[in-house]
């Protein structure tokens, strides 16, 4: 009988290649067109939050550059997650993609310099999901983590329809989302 830990590490593998391979037999244009305006029920929620937490899409991830794009229209204040070891992600305002620079595991992230902000709005990258909005993260628990200590914040996670499994295995310090955006719908 194998463990939860291996269990979920092989649903990550399973759904990175899942992933990997769908969006590889996407042209270019059909990619940045995929989340390039939110469906209304997210865009409602954005307009209610002043502070939106979002990442820099890394590989095959689902890609933020189109919502960094409408949110900065909105005028709202967008921060990138900035992480600090095996303590919580620091969330951190950025007026200029452009300062983004290489961080942890060659993610982008802010510099020192801009202000650390409290998200109304988590964003979250994934690995895989269900329809109980429970997610699969890389295994580090950055996001579990952050989730806990930001509970006030709303917790969206955006993914590729492909990356939907039928049950995530599920721990105690697991933290489940408020929905779910993929190219295809909004699961809430």
């Amino acid at each position: 009988m194998s463990s939860l830990k291996e269990d979920k590490n092989k649903l990550r593998e399973e759904y990175k290649r899942r992933r990997a391979t769908f969006v590889s037999q996407m042209d270019a244009a059909s990619r940045g067109l995929a989340f390039r305006r939110p469906p209304s029920p997210l865009a409602n929620l954005f307009a209610q939050c002043d502070v939106i937490a979002l990442y820099s899409a890394y590989g095959s991830e689902a890609p933020t550059a189109s919502l960094i794009e409408y949110l900065a229209e909105m005028g709202k204040i967008i921060a990138f997650p900035v992480v600090m070891g095996s303590e919580p992600l620091e969330f951190r305002a950025v007026s200029n993609i452009d300062l983004l620079d290489v961080g942890y595991q060659n993610i982008l992230e802010p510099p020192s310099t801009c202000d650390s902000v409290t998200p109304d709005l988590i964003v979250t990258p994934l690995t895989a999901f269900d329809r109980s909005l429970r997610r699969l993260g890389q295994g580090g628990g950055h996001y579990d983590r952050t989730f806990q200590k930001y509970p006030d914040a709303k917790r969206m996670g955006l993914a590729w329809s492909v990356q939907e499994a039928a049950e995530i295995p599920f721990e105690p310090h697991d933290v489940t989302l408020h929905g779910i955006v993929t190219e295809r719908e909004l699961i809430e």
